[in-house]
């Protein structure tokens, strides 16, 4: 019971602490001594917290709201605000939440940023919760007698969506980021190392070294370099921190914004900042889809439909590749053809046939080890690729193999005209000039010879007199 409670409280608490901590750095950034802040850090953290929040139970979720509440009010409060002013703000910041997160969740699905559709639903929902949050705010500061209330709406809105999307978008995407192992080839590594320095250049003229002139589309270069030539992950990371290059250059008054009223500088810092995020990660996401689109095309081209195997155009790929790097003797092929296959699709119909390719396909792969390649190429004819044979001795086994795995058992019929189904097998071991053609044809033409003997099969796998008993072929 103990545990639970600890298990249910831990998140509650991180939750909290991030939202005490963004709500201090937000008020730590106020503009011109003022009660609009450059970021605001509580937008991203609230709608963390929402979504978290969604995929709990009701109880459980009016606790956390309630947390999160009186959150924001007392660290917005022990930052110099009045009570009014604190209690404005948390209604501001929990409807900014509450609204984002129902919206990018519908039906509670689980909030994800991996292709363009989660890109758009994501800015649609911060959008929709910004305005309508600014909208309260700019009602608060209306009533206490502010002044300049549509800049002021523009700037909470954009300052308030840029900091959610932004905050949103690196959680969201570091949440499922895959990391691998970057592949260091010279070309590579110089390629980073130039795009590392024409950033910083970039970035320094920009924000740090530039005396006010109008040159921040620069930064636009470096970004859709890293978008188009690096990962999602790793452009979500160039924006985090290039957002922070932006606002550090704003708050101390450097760069092409220098010079400029507060108000105008924030506006604008944020504008960048949401420029360059839907940017970025537009062009990485559909990068992404666009890969995913044609790693499944040729997944289809260079596959069997039905069985998943490679079919005829990947294992001649495999064959030649195997062929050019190995030495005569090391390079073997398996021809396998089913015996009486005819008589299952004559009784059962292809449906039942696809089933039995299909469960033949599985036990030749349960055969093959982690280099070899099973392919289907044709009706009831497969093939095995074994691209690093060391010894001839090994390669008997591996048939005795593959013939016991056909011949176990499928189920029982009770009119079926077989229980089991046995193989013809024939193999070929490369030779010196040997091409895929020749090496597949001398295993193919071996196979023949021993379908031929004994009325198709040989008298070691010669098959038994199948008698009908039981349930059609097992699914």
């Amino acid at each position: 019971m103990a545990r639970r409670l600890v298990r249910a409280a831990l998140p509650a608490l991180g939750f909290a602490a991030a939202e005490a901590l963004s709500v201090a750095a937000g008020r730590a950034v106020r503009v011109d001594h003022g009660e609009v802040a450059l970021v605001w850090p509580a937008a991203a953290v609230g709608v963390l917290w929402a979504l978290y929040v969604r995929g709990l139970g009701r109880r459980r979720a009016v606790a956390h709201a309630a947390l999160l509440g009186l959150t924001t009010f007392t660290a917005t409060l022990a930052t110099g605000a009045t009570v009014g002013l604190s209690l404005w703000f948390t209604g501001v910041n929990g409807v900014l939440a509450a609204v984002t997160a129902v919206l990018l969740t519908p039906g509670r699905r689980p909030a994800a940023l991996r292709e363009p559709a989660d890109l758009a639903r994501l800015v649609v929902a911060v959008t929709a919760g910004t305005l309508l949050s600014a909208a309260l705010a700019v009602v608060y500061l209306a009533h206490v007698g502010h002044r300049d209330l549509p800049e002021t709406f523009a700037l909470f809105a954009v300052r308030n969506g840029v900091t959610a999307l932004a905050g949103v978008a690196l959680v969201l995407r570091l949440q499922h980021a895959r990391w691998r192992r970057p592949v260091l080839t010279g070309p590579r590594v110089a390629e980073t190392v130039a795009c590392v320095v024409v950033t910083l250049a970039v970035f320094s003229r920009v924000f740090w070294v530039n005396p006010g002139e109008p040159i921040a589309f620069a930064i636009m270069l470096p970004a859709m370099w890293v978008s188009l030539r690096y990962s999602t992950t790793t452009s979500t990371l160039f924006l985090a921190a290039a957002a922070v290059c932006v606002l550090v250059g704003t708050l101390l008054d450097l760069g092409a914004l220098q010079g400029l009223p507060a108000e105008q500088q924030a506006l604008l810092a944020q504008g960048m900042i949401g420029s360059l995020t839907l940017v970025v990660l537009t062009l990485a996401l559909f990068r992404d889809s666009r890969n995913a689109l044609i790693t499944e095309l040729r997944h289809l081209a260079l596959h069997d439909p039905l069985t998943g195997l490679a079919n005829r155009t990947l294992l001649t790929e495999r064959l030649e590749s195997a062929l050019a790097h190995g030495r005569p003797g090391t390079v073997a092929v398996v021809a396998i053809d089913l015996d009486g296959f005819k008589s299952v699709n004559d009784a059962w119909g292809h449906d039942e046939g696809d089933l039995l390719l299909t469960e033949i396909a599985r036990r030749l792969a349960e055969t093959a080890g982690p280099d070899d390649t099973v392919a289907r190429i044709g009706g009831d004819e497969f093939v095995v690729l074994r691209p690093r044979l060391d010894d001839p001795g090994d390669l008997e086994e591996y048939v005795d193999r593959v013939r016991s795995h056909v011949a176990r058992p499928y189920g029982q019929a009770s009119d079926a005209p077989f229980d089991r189904i046995t193989a013809s097998v024939g193999l070929a071991v490369s030779e010196r000039n040997d091409t895929p053609r020749s090496l597949l044809a001398r295993a193919d033409q071996a196979m023949y010879v021993v379908k031929r003997d004994t009325h198709g099969r040989p008298a070691a796998v010669r098959a038994r007199a199948l008698r009908v008993v039981g349930a059609p072929l097992a699914r």
